[in-house]
Formats: C-alpha cells, structure tokens, sequence
C-alpha cells in the first residue's frame, strides 16, 4: 500500500500539490478547486486530515525522495527590531526569482542576534541544534489570518520532524561538509518541509531572510560574509522617536526604559555603518520612512543590488503569493494606505522626545550619509 501510493504521488512534478490532494477528501478538494487555479492553497490547515488518515510515513518518504536543494546565497535583512525588516521580506516573497523565509531566522544560540557558530567537528544532529528554533506554527498562522483579506487565508502546512529529516539527508550527499552546506541544508529543508509552497520551482538568485537583531554585532557580520561571500545585507534605519514608540508598544518589558531602548538602536545603526564601510556594495541601509513613503523606488533599486527583474509584485506584501496587509490595519482600502499606516506610533512625552533627540542626533546625522537616497 505504501509503495503504491509512494508511486503515485512520485508521477506527479507538483509534489507539494499531490500530497495536498491526497490528504483531503473529495468534497473539500472541490470546494478549493477555484483557488487552486490561483495557486493559493485555501484552508488547507483546517480540512487535512479531518475524514482521511494522515500517512506521515508516506509524505515523509515523498519529501526525502524529492529534495530540491536550495544553494543560492542569502539576503539577510537586519537590524534591531520594529524597523520594517518582517514587511520587507514579505514584499520580496512573492518574486518568482526569491525564496523568501516564511518565518524568522531566529536560530538557537546562546543570545539573540548572533550569527549561529557551526562547529564542523560535531555531528549534523547538533548543527540542526544549533540553526533550528521551534516554531510557533500556531502564533505564525495567527498573524498571517490577521494580516490577509478578509475572503482569503494564507495557509501554513509545516512538519519540523521532515524538516530534520531533510537536513540530515542532505548532508549526508555531501562528500566534504564545509560550513555553507550546513547552512545550504537548513534552508534546504526549511521549504522542504513548507508542504504547501508555492514557489519552489524555478531559477532563484536568492534566498531573502528577515533576522531581528543578528546585525548588531560586528562579529555577527564577519561570520555572515564568511558564509556567503556572495551574500548581501539590508539593514533598514527607523527615525529613532517613532522606533521606541513602537518598540515600547509592542514590547514594553524590553523597550519601556528609552535609555536602554535607544542604547539597542545606537548599537544596532553603528554595525550597519561599519559594516557598510567595510563590506561595501554587498551592503545596504534604506530608511525605513522610504520603504513606506517610496515603496516603488525603493524596490527598483533592491532588484538591481539583488540583481532580479523589477516586478509589481514587489510591491505587495505576500505570504507565499498571496495578498497580505499590516496586521495593524485591517480596515485600510489599499496597499499603499497599509503601508503608510505603519509609521503610526505611539505619543511621546516632552522629556522622552528631548533625551532620544540628545541621544541619538550624531549618529542618525552619520546613518544619513550612508543610506541610500531615493
């Protein structure tokens, strides 16, 4: 039985689709006939399984046989948190010339922000320790069900035990382990294991990740470049006020103090000078009031750097190809009113506004000159 139907899905090129198919039942199969001619895979988390036997054995065995390595280098999109870098990936996701991370590159080490250290000498079980964090699948589906049309869900169909499976069988094609295929393997199996992804076929330049916090440390950046010379850094630069209203908003147990709040900020900007100074054209700092205002000029040039056709698809946010708006605005008619709703923040007092002013002028003025000018 299970040859069979290992055969049967095997005959099929869209192997994300046929597991799909043979995981619901026929009625729920019409019912999203018309979205699939969309490529959107509509309420699939809802209807797998529900009438059907789930055969984890069967899509396991599937996913090992068809492993669509993923080598090309990657894009990372850093800098502290709340500074537009998780709206950023979400308009490169759509491209069909990206593969862009559908949650964020946040591995297990011992502190956040830095760029995980791969020990060659251990064994592929801990390197996948060390660059897997357990995902929130249920937080993720959340926010992108607040964030999409009303009509329509952008569904996430994960299994981290494929993910692991994939990793470890990937390596083991590898006659000479160097550290880029460690990291070739994670994201290898990251989509690998996305059952329902849409854009897995195809020439890719990249692969685009959103890593609050990991380009805060020189260090971080060193090893990053050693990984993927041929890599590239975007790192955006939020004005300091409206970043710690929203910071504190969102996170007040981290960002209620303003002077510690703005001391991660300061860090955060100076790394992205020094490490545009040093690694030059592989690098880019965008304002993040331009990726709002200027959203259209601001992706020409990033298709350029990256080195993809400019396509209007850039200019919305997706979540594997399917429409999607800021969580914080629902209501908003368009595309263009979402994103100019994310500069909201929240009010500052007289005195906070006066220390942030004081603390931040010199080195705002010196991320000005970096940046690149629309």
């Amino acid at each position: 039985m299970t040859d069979r139907h290992l055969k049967k899905v095997a005959e099929t090129p869209k192997l994300g689709k046929k597991i799909l198919n043979f995981l619901i039942t026929d009625t729920n199969r019409k019912k999203l006939r018309r979205h699939l001619k969309g490529k959107a895979r509509i309420k699939m988390i809802r209807q797998v399984s529900r009438d059907r036997e789930f055969h984890l054995e069967e899509i396991l065995n599937a996913c090992l046989n068809h492993i669509s390595p993923i080598t090309v280098p990657l894009t990372l999109i850093s800098q502290v948190p709340f500074s537009g870098g998780y709206l950023l990936n979400r308009l490169f996701d759509g491209h069909p010339e990206i593969h862009a991370l559908p949650h964020e590159l946040t591995p297990k080490t011992s502190e956040r922000g830095l760029w995980p250290a791969i020990d060659l000498d251990n064994r592929p079980e801990d390197w996948f320790k060390v660059l897997f964090n357990q995902l929130d699948i249920a937080s993720l589906q959340e926010s992108i069900k607040h964030g999409t049309k009303r009509s329509t869900f952008a569904p996430f169909m994960f299994l981290p035990l494929v993910q692991e499976q994939i990793f470890l069988k990937y390596l083991q094609s590898i006659e000479s382990i160097k550290q880029r295929d460690v990291f070739d393997a994670y994201m290898t199996s990251c989509f690998g294991a996305w059952l329902n992804y849409q854009n897995l076929n195809g020439n890719k330049k990249f692969t685009t990740a959103y890593g609050p916090g990991m380009a805060m440390q020189h260090e971080s950046m060193e090893s990053f470049f050693d990984i993927y010379p041929d890599g590239r850094l975007i790192s955006l630069v939020r004005k300091p006020e409206n970043w710690f209203a929203c910071a504190r908003a969102h996170e007040p147990e981290i960002y209620g103090n303003a002077t510690e709040a703005i001391r991660r900020w300061k860090e955060s900007v100076r790394v992205g000078i020094e490490t545009k100074k040093k690694f030059g054209d592989r690098v880019c700092l965008i304002k993040f009031e331009d990726l709002i205002g200027q959203t259209e000029s601001v992706m020409h040039y990033l298709s350029e750097l990256l080195k993809i056709p400019y396509e209007d698809i850039l200019l919305i946010p997706t979540f594997d190809g399917i429409p999607i708006q800021p969580a914080n605005d629902q209501n908003a008619e368009n595309y263009d009113a979402k994103l100019q709703r994310f500069t909201k923040s929240g009010i500052l007092d007289k005195n906070q506004r006066v220390l942030i002013e004081k603390m931040t002028a010199a080195t705002y003025q010196s991320a000005l000159q970096h940046v690149v000018t629309f």
